[in-house]
């Protein structure tokens, strides 16, 4: 039985592995430290990938920015929900917000991108903005970074919760005095899931935060990004220019190296939490 399962879940590990394999070799015409540092300012996409004034910066900096601030928007709501689950939830309460947590979990990432261009970009007049980039990506982010909270607030035992209520202490010194402490490290790791999963998403950002070239960086909150995300995707729709099609899979070797990043240091996290 092991091995017919092990056969069973051998090409779950290796199409991922040949996947990523075959994007780096397809990479390397154009992967470059000059295209990772250099910055498109001049808003042509298709010269020389080594040239001064032509690489990836941008577009790295803006898909970190909106990461960075959806993460910062979400991670406080996603904790305040966790905490509202462990005090004050019924039981009933809880399932009907596990069940919700998922339904918001499953919507395409598009659906959320259509309501932040009507509602954000149109009817509130923020325009194609990192602002509206970073609040969709937010609410994308949401369901994951509420359900790790909600289950490293679940796995502390029980026994300290009730020790520190035995011995008087209010509903605030237990959350900074013994489940913060005890369930850090398993936030942590849903936040650097989270950050995996804003980095990844294409969809909300296209329609809220992001223009093809012509940006180094952001005037302000409302000014418009480059993002790696969109710039794959706009250059992967010039199939006939060589050049725009080395450049699309050297930006998804770049992008796919930022995920992995984030993903193994939240299991590595995750391990060192198991161990402790």
């Amino acid at each position: 039985m092991k091995l017919f399962l092990g056969v069973l879940a051998l090409p779950a590990l290796l199409l991922p592995l040949a996947c990523f394999l075959y994007i780096i070799v397809q990479a390397l015409p154009a992967l470059n430290w000059e295209l990772i540092v250099g910055s498109n300012t001049a808003g042509n996409v298709f010269a020389d990938a080594a040239s001064a004034g032509h690489g990836l910066w941008s577009q790295i900096s803006g898909s970190l920015l909106m990461m960075f601030l959806a993460c910062l928007l979400a991670a406080p709501i996603a904790l305040s929900i966790a905490l509202f689950h462990a005090l004050w939830a019924s039981p009933r309460q809880q399932r009907v917000l596990m069940i919700l947590l998922q339904v918001l979990q499953g919507i395409p990432p598009i659906v959320y991108g259509l309501c932040g261009l009507i509602l954000l970009v149109h009817l509130l007049h923020w325009g194609i903005s990192l602002a509206a980039g970073g609040v969709i990506l937010s609410v994308v982010i949401l369901p994951l970074l509420s359900s790790n909270a909600i289950h490293a607030l679940q796995r502390i035992p029980i026994e300290q919760t009730e020790a520190a209520k035995a011995l008087g202490l209010s509903s605030g010194m237990i959350i900074t005095r013994v489940w913060l402490p005890a369930a850090w490290s398993g936030m942590l790791t849903g936040l650097l899931l989270a950050m995996a999963r804003a980095l990844s998403e294409t969809a909300p950002i296209l329609f809220t935060a992001t223009v093809f070239s012509g940006i180094t960086w952001p005037d302000s909150i409302f000014s418009p990004v480059t993002s790696l995300q969109t710039h794959i995707f706009y250059l992967a729709q010039e199939g006939s220019n060589q050049h725009a099609v080395d450049m699309a899979w050297a930006s998804a070797a770049v992008l796919l190296t930022l995920v992995i990043f984030f993903s193994l240091s939240a299991r590595f996290l995750r391990r060192y939490e198991e161990s402790v």
